[in-house]
């Protein structure tokens, strides 16, 4: 949308400047031919030149470009019960107004599109129901309709409409010249085309004085050529003037007569202008050349201050991540009036570190409150420039994210404030997602004041040197990462079976300890669904192995973590049991030629890297509707599909949609995927029926 925003201004700054060139110098001259071809010319030229650039005339003006729109959503790995540790969702704005004025302006400019191109096709086939109700008549070997109300002659193209009975013979042999001209020059070509113009700009009033324009130069031609034919001009011009109240049938057709009467005569009896002012159309060129400077630095500089959220060398702060860890920690201050509120929150602010290192453009994504929103800007605001990121060996604008975690010391965290992993950022101002940081008020309203404070960030009642904390500068890590733990998670964990027929789902919080040694102690359920998945959920955090502890100041430290379990069925009742394999009796040389398409097999096809790289494909490929943004849509659209035996994807269903424009991005994405490693039988590729769910979630 932003870009054809820009296209529609450059193309109508051009036409404005076409025009103040042509009423300046042209107008007055008689080179009607050469005004005819310039105007053309110069509606070419304005769409045409948005898409010329030249690189040598960039670098001179800098014009900052609005920020990307990212939208991310969750993807669900194909199993009867997900788990997610990470839920990648999409947010809401959180601002939002009562009046949209960019839609308002968008239906407006939608409503005159619309009433315009109505009233051109109203007058085309006003055109051709005249034709109908006309006679046709050869008139000195001329072919024309004759018209049985009195309206002004006109041509539409090779059609000439006149009504015979007004006008004498003489007078006849006038307009079949004129008309003529028109329809011997393709004059009714220049009418439609300014008419389509005044459809699509019509809010620009240059453009209809351009059509006007336009109208008179191509009677200026016709009344040429009717003088050339040897007619008198002054019979001629009274004639004009006996047609001057006669009715026109519309503005799209070339008019026997117009209402720039005056206008017509005066150039009749003007002397022709000099050849030599002919020089004066070169003035076209500097400003062609202009324009597109103009459109060659701007696209420069639009490539050159993009705000990028993925680059190849990111932004670092001086002294690396624990550097920036402990500056975060040492500068935030937990706002006394926040603590008098009992106010606690996740503030979500994002920043653009600039080409030299500074930082500007922060802005709180999603607040908490004022206080609270205040004390994360101002921590933002306190930073030492940065060393740049890089993209493609050039200094660039870089966008990130920063969650702010307000929390009072005793609270439980809920699902939006769980440390684990930091939420995603609004949909329309997203950012590299950078660690969270955690601050704890210890004693609400003040009542309770440790005599030496601890680290921030540190828990407290903890002996000495057996500390235990909920920030540290290097944060605890399951082996392998996020990647390796959902995929432990997906692979260990077991949807009790009185859960899944009771229909039970929901997501379990736990909360437990990541030892010195990087064993796991003391699990407990923060915020629970159901005894069965709330016992599942601690069986599985206990089977974990040993993670890479948590260290702070170079030292290994115990830390507190929080970690969200999601438990979710495919369907609302519980799926029937899966059909026994059936026996198969075909041979090898069968199966490598038989068609048939199987739904267990003895090796299920596979996304090349395994389901993790599958996941990664789909959620940096798959886009939310901006329409399903807006409606609040959101659900699970599960897709069928087969894996043929090359391993490319064929025959695609919705087995169960939500809504139109969901469930055809699903589609779209998956229809993208790259071939899969197929299904065996026996050891020959089969073809194989493949199920996947696909979840949009807004962010609540």
């Amino acid at each position: 949308m932003e870009t054809l925003i820009a296209y529609i201004i450059k193309v109508n700054i051009a036409l404005i400047f076409f025009y103040l060139l042509y009423i300046v110098f042209l107008k007055k001259d008689t080179f009607f031919v050469f005004r005819r071809y310039f105007l053309l010319v110069a509606i070419v030229f304005s769409f045409v030149y948005p898409f010329a650039t030249v690189s040598a005339w960039g670098n001179i003006i800098s014009f900052e470009k609005p920020q990307k729109h990212i939208t991310q959503v969750m993807v669900e790995k194909p199993a009867s019960a997900v788990v997610l540790a990470d839920e990648v969702q999409v947010a809401e704005p959180v601002n939002k107004i009562n009046i949209n004025w960019w839609q308002a302006l968008l239906f407006t400019l939608s409503a005159g599109l619309v009433f315009f191109f109505a009233r051109f096709i109203w007058q085309l086939a006003s055109i051709l129901r005249i034709k109908s109700q006309g006679i046709q008549k050869n008139i000195d070997g001329i072919w024309v309709f004759d018209l049985h109300d009195e309206i002004t002659p006109f041509s539409f193209f090779g059609w000439i409409f006149i009504h015979t009975d007004s006008h004498s013979d003489a007078e006849i042999k006038q307009i079949l010249l004129h008309e003529q001209t028109h329809a011997r020059q393709w004059h009714s070509a220049d009418i439609l085309l300014m008419e389509l113009l005044c459809v699509f700009f019509w809010w620009n009033p240059i453009v209809w004085l351009m059509k006007r324009e336009t109208g008179i130069n191509l009677e200026y031609l016709a009344d040429n050529g009717v003088l050339r034919h040897g007619v008198n001009s002054r019979d001629y011009q009274y004639h004009l003037l006996r047609l001057t109240y006669h009715q026109n049938v519309a503005q799209i057709v070339n008019n026997f007569n117009v209402s720039q009467l005056k206008q017509r005569i005066t150039m009749m009896n003007k002397t022709k202008s000099p050849v030599q002012k002919l020089a004066k159309y070169l003035i076209a060129l500097p400003l062609a050349l202009l324009l597109v400077a103009g459109n060659s630095v701007y696209a420069q500089n639009q490539k050159g201050d993009e705000i990028f959220t993925e680059v190849e060398k990111y932004p670092e702060f001086p002294g690396g991540n624990q550097a920036f860890m402990k500056f975060l920690a040492d500068g935030i201050k937990y706002p006394v009036k926040a603590l008098e509120n009992d106010e606690q929150g996740r503030v979500v602010s994002n920043f653009v570190v600039e080409k030299d290192g500074s930082i500007s453009n922060i802005k709180v994504i999603k607040g908490v409150t004022a206080a609270l929103d205040a004390e994360a800007v101002r921590l933002l605001n306190s930073m030492p420039r940065w060393k740049p990121g890089e993209h493609r060996n050039q200094p660039a604008r870089v966008r990130f994210t920063l969650p702010v975690v307000f929390r009072l010391q005793g609270e439980n965290l809920t699902s939006t404030q769980n440390s684990a992993s930091p939420i995603s950022a609004d949909a329309h101002e997203k950012g590299k997602m950078l660690e969270e940081v955690v601050v704890v008020a210890y004693g609400k309203h003040n009542t309770y004041i440790p005599p030496s404070p601890p680290l921030p960030g540190r828990d407290n009642a903890e002996s000495n040197g057996n500390e235990l904390f909920v920030v540290v500068e290097v944060q605890p890590q399951y082996p392998g990462g996020n990647e390796a733990m959902n995929k432990f998670i997906s692979e260990n964990l077991q949807y009790p079976k009185i859960a899944q027929e009771n229909g039970i789902q929901g997501r379990v919080i736990t909360q437990f300890i990541v030892e010195k040694d990087g064993s796991l102690s003391d699990i407990q359920i923060v915020r629970g669904v159901d005894p069965s998945l709330d016992k599942e959920a601690i069986r599985l955090i206990g089977s974990m192995p040993a993670w890479i502890p948590g260290t702070q100041r170079g030292n290994k430290v115990r830390v507190k973590y929080t970690l969200p379990v999601v438990f979710r069925l495919q369907s609302s009742t519980p799926p029937p049991p899966p059909p026994p394999p059936p026996a198969y009796t075909k041979s090898s040389e069968e199966l490598k030629n038989t068609n048939e398409v199987f739904i267990v097999v003895e090796k299920e096809p596979e996304f090349s890297g395994g389901n993790a790289a599958m996941m990664k494909f789909l959620s940096d490929n798959i886009k939310y509707p901006v329409e399903a943004q807006e409606k609040k849509i959101q659900g699970r659209v599960i897709i069928n599909f087969v894996v043929e035996k090359d391993g490319s994807l064929s025959d695609f269903k919705v087995v169960r949609g939500i809504d139109p424009l969901l469930d055809e991005e699903a589609i779209r994405v998956l229809k993208a995927m790259p071939n899969w490693q197929p299904g065996m039988q026996r050891g020959e590729n089969v073809r194989v029926r493949f199920t996947l769910p696909v979840t949009f979630n807004l962010q609540k």
